[in-house]
């Protein structure tokens, strides 16, 4: 029976592959800096028996240049399918994580009902990761107010009259709050109502992706982005909580991304300048202005609060979607 590979398995074959690729380019470094060296005592050697003598030298330095360089070649292609084997390990692995987190949750959720009937009867709201890792993954709360929150910003600077207000404006997601409790009951024990408040907690400061359900509102992707608990009012049985979750905001369409054309040139019979082929055009230098480099989370909004610059003349300048500027690309500002 076929051992099965695992992770470790997986990173030592790479180690391995880079270590052969590396040791292979050396090799073929230090026979092709011979190599030279010898053409270059040979270029200035003056006897015939001299000559003659670097001829052979250069030859034998030749053929194991070549078959160096061959051994680079082949300990390349390992180790690229090294990696591609990694990658494609890790994303098999990922998706089992993802479809065994998905098993669980239903488990979860069938705990939830048989332990707490009453919460899940009168829909308290409940908080629960996208991927849950133990059976555990879940906090209830007693509400007792919720509310929701929407924030636009608008630029400070001026707006051009006849300008479009709302390409001068930047909406946050959506921030549900819910203040209530965790426990209250007569079997609520503190010790696990402390548990739930440090699992809020550990789920806010990680980032990790949440799904909120039952209450006034429900969002199947969302990050708490505020816990907090006050003691100024302490009850038996319980910790008085206040919780803050916000909606992902998820990209609606991607960039596609285009083939940089290259101006192929030859020389005229006539003049001698070099002139683009037909078919081709020439690449167009970029105008004088500042430019940037894309950045994660980067806007034009984000560009027209820091530059002045209207969102309107940075569409026209650089034609990126308002929702998806591609990271990487360079961006004129300015």
């Amino acid at each position: 029976m076929a051992k099965k590979k695992t992770l470790k398995s997986y990173n030592s074959q790479l180690t391995k592959a880079k270590s052969a690729y590396n040791k292979a380019k050396n090799t073929y470094n230090a026979n092709n800096k011979k190599l030279s060296e010898l053409k270059s005592r040979r270029s200035k050697a003056k006897t015939t028996t001299e000559k003659n003598s670097l001829d052979g030298k250069i030859k034998r330095a030749t053929e194991s240049t070549k078959k160096a360089k061959g051994k680079v070649n082949k300990t390349k292609g390992t180790y690229n399918k090294a990696k591609s084997n990694l990658a494609a390990f890790k994303k098999s692995q990922a998706a089992e994580r993802r479809k065994a987190s998905l098993k669980l949750k239903k488990k979860i959720i069938a705990k939830m009902q048989k332990d707490k009937p009453g919460y899940w009867k009168a829909k308290r709201p409940f908080v629960i990761p996208k991927y849950p890792r133990s059976i555990n993954s879940y906090v209830y709360i007693d509400n007792t107010t919720e509310s929701e929150t929407v924030t636009t910003d608008l630029t400070t600077n001026s707006i051009a009259p006849g300008q479009y207000v709302n390409h001068y404006t930047q909406t946050s997601p959506v921030q549900h709050q819910i203040d209530g409790k965790l426990g209250g009951s007569l079997i609520s024990k503190m010790k696990g109502l402390k548990e739930q408040l440090d699992r809020l907690k550990r789920w806010s400061t990680n980032g990790t992706e949440t799904e909120l359900h039952h209450g006034q509102r429900q969002s199947n992707h969302a990050v708490l982005t505020s816990v907090a608990s006050t003691y100024d009012a302490p009850r038996d049985n319980a910790i008085p909580v206040s919780i803050t979750i916000e909606d992902v905001k998820w990209a609606k369409s991607e960039v596609s991304k285009k083939s940089k054309s290259k101006t192929i040139t030859k020389k005229s019979n006539n003049t001698g300048k070099k002139t683009p082929t037909k078919g081709t055009r020439k690449t167009n230098k970029p105008k004088a202005g500042k430019y940037l480099t894309i950045k994660k989370g980067d806007t034009y909004w984000g560009y027209h609060v820091s530059f002045g610059t209207s969102i309107a003349k940075l569409r026209s300048w650089n034609g990126f979607p308002d929702k998806a500027l591609p990271i990487g690309k360079k961006i004129r500002v300015k």
